[in-house]
């Protein structure tokens, strides 16, 4: 039997049940791992145009780990919320930062954000539009929930591409896909995540027809230690975890070229 598709065109099997991602998500919240480099990266950028007081919103925030590195190098005060779609990630998050102040983890999906226009001085969302189907929505309410600032980070090439990854249970466990199952009969993965390239002109196009009065920014993420990415694979057992190839980022056989996308409203 095929898995479900979501009403966004999503299917999301191994995101809901995937214990393994969640734990080392959480472990780097609580600083048993190593921060990742893209964490580090994000909160530089964004700690260089906070202000005192402002609301920070983190769009599939997963465990809680990107916090840990707002904390760590923010020295102003802020309100950070972290939204995610699945609560085997939001319950690990909560307990990471229980005592913390000015900190909530709710439940949110991107195609539909639970917050008023305006409400956040700077959003962030990082590692998610690239597993989408479609981006109009989700930039929509992203561009919508923003007050002054919204950072994405997605891979970024000259062309577009769309890539749907195909799992199966021989070398994914959280699928239930066999491998002789991994296509239905019209030849569509039954289980798969999007890991799609989108073109800068795409995006530049895509964002201006939403905010006209926008500036955008191009920053590629190329200044990560490449011994501590290689170290995370080997120590996290991940089957798609980050390495790098001469210089590039790569996930599986698929280069990735990141990019953070700064876009000031």
């Amino acid at each position: 039997m095929p898995n479900k598709i979501d009403k966004y065109g999503l299917c999301l099997e191994e995101y809901s049940s995937n214990k393994n991602n969640a734990d080392v998500y959480f472990k780097r919240a609580i600083g048993k791992y190593p921060e990742m480099e893209v964490s580090k990266a994000l909160a530089k950028i964004v700690n260089k145009s906070i202000k005192n007081n402002e609301k920070v919103l983190d769009v599939g925030c997963a465990s809680g780990h990107f916090y840990k590195s707002l904390k760590k190098r923010i020295k102003k005060n802020f309100f950070y919320t972290g939204c995610d779609p699945y609560e085997i990630f939001l319950k690990l998050a909560r307990k990471a930062w229980k005592n913390e102040k000015n900190t909530k983890f709710i439940k949110a999906n991107i195609y539909k954000l639970p917050f008023k226009k305006n409400s956040h001085d700077i959003t962030y969302c990082s590692n998610v539009l690239l597993h989408l189907p479609d981006l109009k929505k989700p930039l929509k309410e992203l561009i919508k929930v923003t007050k002054r600032k919204l950072i994405l980070r997605t891979v970024v090439y000259d062309v577009s591409y769309k890539i749907q990854l195909v799992y199966n249970n021989k070398w994914w466990k959280y699928t239930k896909t066999k491998p002789i199952d991994e296509f239905d009969s019209k030849g569509n993965p039954r289980s798969f995540s999007y890991f799609n390239i989108h073109s800068k002109d795409y995006l530049v196009a895509l964002i201006k027809k939403l905010a006209p009065k926008s500036k955008i920014k191009f920053i590629k993420d190329n200044k990560f230690s490449k011994k501590q990415i290689m170290n995370s694979k080997k120590n996290e057992k991940r089957p798609l975890a980050t390495t790098i190839i001469k210089g590039e980022q790569f996930s599986g056989c698929l280069m990735q070229p990141h990019f953070f996308v700064v876009i000031d409203l």
